[in-house]
């Protein structure tokens, strides 16, 4: 799902991401796929050797994985690496108004600099549109 590449800065890793040609291939790839609400912006993590925004998510429905619907769970929105613009060029995905489809990963990725917990799959493939 991830390769490094280039020339990062001092404990940055610059990370080239494998797209995903689908929803079913987004599923496949998530350890964890809900539908919720991004409540807040609770902190920042360090992914990539960068820093990452963690937001709580309302839990409505769950597709794949063990989480529970009603809970409020941590995501970090998975940052973009040695770009110019910063870790979210586009805005971030996850500051979002309404319900969106979040296609999880529940691990450090297994690269130094990461912190483990939920984060979105990749800064593109992570957030889709929720049914209904």
């Amino acid at each position: 799902m991830v390769a490094a590449c280039g020339a990062p800065a001092a404990g940055e890793s610059c990370i080239s991401w494998v797209p995903a040609d689908d929803d079913a291939a987004r599923t496949e790839l998530a350890d964890v796929v809900v539908e919720g609400r991004p409540v807040e912006r609770v902190g920042e993590r360090a992914m990539f050797g960068v820093t990452a925004t963690v937001w709580d998510v309302e839990v409505d429905r769950v597709l794949k994985g063990t989480t529970e619907v009603g809970t409020v769970i941590e995501v970090a929105s998975t940052p973009r690496t040695c770009e110019v613009g910063g870790a979210y060029p586009d805005g971030d995905p996850l500051d979002a108004a309404g319900r969106l489809r979040l296609y999880l990963s529940d691990s450090d990725f297994g690269i130094e600099g990461t912190e483990p917990g939920l984060a979105l799959i990749t800064p593109f493939d992570g957030v889709g549109a929720a049914d209904g």
